[in-house]
């Protein structure tokens, strides 16, 4: 009866055992499985992104490890954009030696141009020898404030982005994807808000 007791004892002692196994794993996948999805999200704004191209020298930050790892991504502040299909907004004023361009020159961004005061409301210009670009507004302080896709139209793109940031500045992200998800073609800009 005893060595009967003990191997029931055994028994359930390896099944809570195994219980609190499958609990840590199902938990871990759970985690995972939020994060990949999250990650693979237009609203992600970390470091798995991976970034085929190399900026140009106008468009590089000082701060690009802080605004890709803010101190919280709560999602509150969270921003949405409107698609004008390629037609200007607004007309564009800058003049091309401060136009912003991809490292393969498939997307070239004309307003905003690096480094100027960017407000809710304002205009995304550009041009791309793609579909559709992708962009990422970024507060330096919070994460991504703003994003979007954005129709390419006759070779232009346009979009009116609304957001309300918490930092002073931060960096505008507009790349292209491939059909894996990819990104290609990434232009960053800094911003001030």
């Amino acid at each position: 009866m005893a060595k009967h007791k003990q191997r029931s004892r055994r028994y359930w002692v390896l099944a809570l055992f195994a219980c609190v196994i499958i609990v840590v794993l199902f938990l871990f996948l759970l985690t995972n499985l939020v994060r990949t999805s999250h990650n693979n999200s237009p609203t992600a704004a970390n470091t798995t992104k991976t970034h085929t191209t190399s900026q140009s020298a106008s468009t590089s930050s000082p701060n690009d490890n802080e605004a890709k790892n803010p101190t919280s991504d709560n999602g509150t502040n969270q921003g949405t954009s409107t698609d004008n299909n390629g037609v200007a907004a607004t007309p564009v004023t800058s003049s091309q030696d401060q136009w912003s361009v991809s490292q393969s020159g498939d997307i070239t961004i004309k307003e905003p141009i690096a480094n100027s005061l960017v407000q809710s409301g304002a205009s995304l210009e550009g041009s791309a020898f793609v579909d559709q670009v992708q962009y990422t507004l970024i507060d330096n302080q919070i994460g991504v404030i703003s994003e979007g896709a954005i129709s390419v139209v006759n070779g232009d793109f346009s979009a009116t982005m609304n957001f309300q940031p918490s930092a002073s500045s931060g960096r505008l992200d507009v790349y292209s994807t491939e059909p894996n998800g990819k990104e290609i073609n990434l232009v960053e800009i800094p911003v001030n808000f």
